[in-house]
């Protein structure tokens, strides 16, 4: 027997993790940096200031009142007249060139498609509608 030999020790391979968490952090400051957020936009309008006591109850002439209805079936009304969404925007603005002080109710059936009280919405204020009050039934 030849005792001069010595076992040969193996090192053990070691993957280095001191490291590890700089990695880490440098592709979380990476995609934090190159990631585009998605933000919602609502609808843009200017509402009134709050008012404790309830707010000011104004009474309209019906002269200057006209009523825009939405139904469940995406169908639009002006005074009662089933008008189709295209010429919505001619017919609002004739009638505030007829009178200024025109005031447009939209009114939306509860259970209606939302994406149509927006476009009634877009084609009033295309119009130049100044005073617009939204309302469900």
């Amino acid at each position: 027997m030849n005792l001069n030999k010595e076992k040969k020790v193996r090192k053990k391979a070691k993957i280095p993790t001191a490291s590890m968490a700089d990695v880490a952090f440098i592709l979380l400051f990476f995609f934090l940096v190159t990631t585009k957020f998605d933000t919602k936009e609502g609808l843009g309008l200017v509402l009134p200031p709050y008012a404790e006591s309830g707010g000011k109850k104004v009474k309209l002439k019906k002269e200057n009142v006209t009523k825009i209805k939405v139904n469940v079936k995406g169908q639009i009304a002006v005074d009662d007249q089933l008008t189709p969404i295209s010429e919505l925007e001619f017919i609002v603005h004739e009638r505030i060139e007829e009178n200024p002080k025109m005031v447009f109710v939209l009114e939306a059936e509860r259970h209606c498609r939302y994406n149509m009280m927006v476009r009634a919405l877009d084609k009033l204020l295309l119009a130049g509608a100044q005073t617009v009050s939204l309302s469900t039934r």
